[in-house]
């Protein structure tokens, strides 16, 4: 379930076969109630499931090793571009057999939803809702043979309800910490379970040339390694416009004791020379992986990148 779960996490899906759990309300409008639950390190509030906790690896709920819902809550994005491509051609586009598409409400949000297999022993189901200032997305996961937390899947997604005004602590669920005291790269902000480290902490995300630092937190099992995380990181990369990659320096050592993969990347983006840095810590169930981008001093960049990545600790 964690590997299939690491997948969804790359946005990576497959499909194929039909159920009969796909009841989502044309108009999903609740209310917050005793019930609901707010998804820590989100503005999303639900009624859990049956036999779900709230995830110690990733945001969202689970139902021990089977079956979880994971939330993406992507504050300052824009759901009409985010979700221009989730359509039922764009999935069967990547050879997917959708099982059921609708477009829906969610608090009042414009929303679509799909469900479909995309393994042959999980069933998955997907919802994105949103507008200008936020994209919010659920996925979830069961048995392909699980009907029942199907059926209850679905009836947690149907009682959603969206807080746009709540205000997110960044490291509420984080489960890593940088020490950026001695650091020119400073935490900037926090959206959908990714932290960003920009020069300063400054918004320089208009100047595609400031380097910046991606932190992001996966779940880890035997099935995986560090660096078989880093790179796959590197493959979704090249599939955004990484041309000529020339990897480099690559090491396999421990950072603070835990396990730990580095790797740079050089190459073009957009006919720009360009450096990706990639560190990839674990310890235990937990993985955490750091991408740096840098188009311009690209050894000094590195250097900056590895000095802030040297300082991070597991919880």
């Amino acid at each position: 379930m964690k590997k299939l779960l690491y997948t969804f996490l790359l946005l990576s899906f497959t499909a194929s076969a039909q159920t009969a759990t796909d009841n989502i309300k044309p108009t999903i409008q609740n209310t917050n109630t005793s019930k609901h639950i707010n998804i820590p390190g989100t503005r999303l509030y639900m009624i859990p499931p049956p036999g779900f906790t709230v995830a110690k690896t990733f945001l969202g709920l689970q139902k021990g090793e089977s079956a979880m819902l994971n939330i993406y809550d992507l504050v300052g994005g824009n759901f009409y571009t985010n979700a221009a491509t989730f359509s039922k051609a764009g999935f069967e586009q990547q050879g997917a057999s959708v099982l059921h598409y609708q477009e829906i409400k969610v608090n009042g949000y414009p929303a679509k939803y799909v469900s479909m297999q995309g393994d042959p022993t999980a069933h998955a189901y997907a919802l994105v809702f949103g507008d200008t200032t936020f994209s919010t997305m659920i996925m979830a996961v069961r048995p392909a043979n699980d009907e029942a937390t199907g059926k209850e899947i679905m009836a947690a997604l149907n009682s959603i309800y969206y807080d746009k005004n709540k205000k997110v602590n960044p490291f509420e669920t984080a489960l890593f910490s940088l020490n950026d005291q001695h650091s020119r790269l400073k935490f900037f902000q926090y959206s959908a379970s990714l932290y960003m480290y920009t020069v300063d902490g400054k918004d320089n995300t208009k100047d595609t040339d400031n380097p910046f630092l991606l932190v992001m937190q996966l779940p880890m099992d035997n099935s995986l390694t560090t660096q078989g995380i880093a790179q796959q990181m590197i493959g979704k990369v090249q599939q955004y416009g990484l041309t000529n990659p020339q990897v480099r320096n690559t090491s396999t050592n421990k950072i603070n004791g835990y396990d730990t993969y580095e790797m740079e990347v050089y190459g073009q983006m957009k006919d720009k020379d360009c450096v990706i840095y990639l560190c990839v810590t674990a310890k235990g169930d937990k993985a955490i992986s750091m991408q740096g981008i840098a188009k311009d001093n690209l050894e000094a960049s590195v250097q900056e990148f590895k000095k802030l990545a040297h300082t991070i600790q597991i919880k």
